[in-house]
């Protein structure tokens, strides 16, 4: 996952010896935020793998502000379902291809609203932190940052921020694995419940606070564009996720943060740790206790083309499996924020 030099030279942490699971990933080439259009390789996906998509292909987020018609209840219904403030990349990229999104959501949206799904997103959390615990020890940084000049009001700010995403990333992940598994591999999920009580309604969810002020690549200085592209070339991503974005808002720490976690990437125990979390999820959309079927002859009923039935294929994919590395990494930063 890490090819560029901020994984060569390792961590003088000492990291927990765990069996290497290889992430399977295609290098890609990118330009500026959007990927080049590429359908010259093969899907060459496997179901249940954590695994990138090969090629290249653009990511084309619709954000809440030029969402319209039909799309601002979806949007609003799912923030709702899934207890967040904020309508995640993952969700925008795939509401580009709008009819095929409206769809998916109403179908999947039964299932937000599930105690299993909240039983499950409470696992995923907890899992991660397991492992991170475990096998990814935290650099501590109050002290640190206290000599920097931040104050405990403003570490509590950070502190809250990151608790936006640790409560949010898990449902956004789960969906993402269903809207893959069914799209890419022809799969019905779930629709026999294991237990009843998997089929009662969640606990109300309170809400989370307002969406946190997210630093876009044109807003930033040098210093702070120059962590975001050490952000994606280490990731191997194409783009900067909504957490590194709103943790920018106090760029001294995003520096600190981003250069603890940096060396970690890539390694056995880190990618086993989100081979965890990629299972759990994967787990988790075969036993919804609401069916689920958004297969490629839906996608074309709903009125997309084969072609961008294919590309969807690949933006779903790219975020399925990125999304369990945000996981790991925003419960190491949390780590690290508190010690």
């Amino acid at each position: 996952m890490c090819g560029g030099p901020a994984c060569a030279g390792g961590s003088s942490r000492k990291l927990a010896s765990v069996p290497h699971r290889p992430t399977p990933q295609a290098p890609g080439r990118y330009d500026g935020d959007t990927m080049a259009h590429d359908f010259s390789n093969p899907l060459n996906l496997q179901s249940g793998a954590l695994q990138r998509p090969e090629g290249q292909f653009p990511v084309r987020p619709v954000p809440e502000y030029l969402a319209d018609g039909d799309l601002l209840p979806a949007y609003a219904d799912l923030k709702a379902a899934l207890g967040v403030p904020w309508v995640g990349v993952i969700t925008q990229a795939v509401a580009h291809y709008r009819p095929f999104f409206l769809q998916a959501w109403a179908q999947f949206s039964a299932n937000a609203k599930t105690a299993y799904f909240a039983h499950r997103c409470d696992h995923l959390r907890e899992l991660a932190l397991e492992q991170v615990q475990a096998h990814l020890p935290a650099t501590p940084q109050r002290a640190r940052l206290r000599a920097m000049g931040y104050s405990e009001r403003e570490l509590a700010q950070i502190a809250a921020t990151l608790d936006v995403f640790n409560a949010g990333n898990p449902a956004y992940l789960v969906l993402a694995t269903a809207i893959k598994e069914s799209l890419c591999f022809g799969r019905t999920l779930g629709g026999t419940p294991a237990s009843p009580q998997d089929l009662l309604p969640r606990a109300a969810v309170h809400p989370t606070g307002a969406v946190p002020v997210m630093v876009e690549p044109h807003h930033a200085g040098p210093d702070v564009l120059a962590v975001y592209g050490r952000i994606k070339a280490t990731l191997n991503l194409p783009f900067v996720n909504s957490d590194y974005k709103a943790m920018a808002r106090w760029p001294s720490y995003l520096q600190l943060a981003w250069g603890d976690l940096e060396p970690l990437v890539g390694h056995p125990a880190y990618n086993a740790a989100r081979q965890q979390v990629h299972a759990a999820a994967v787990a988790t959309v075969a036993q919804l206790p609401h069916a689920y079927t958004m297969r490629h002859a839906e996608a074309l009923a709903a009125g997309l083309s084969d072609e961008q039935a294919q590309e969807l294929m690949r933006v779903i994919s790219l975020f399925q499996w990125l999304l369990s590395g945000l996981i790991v990494n925003v419960t190491q930063c949390r780590l690290a924020l508190s010690s």
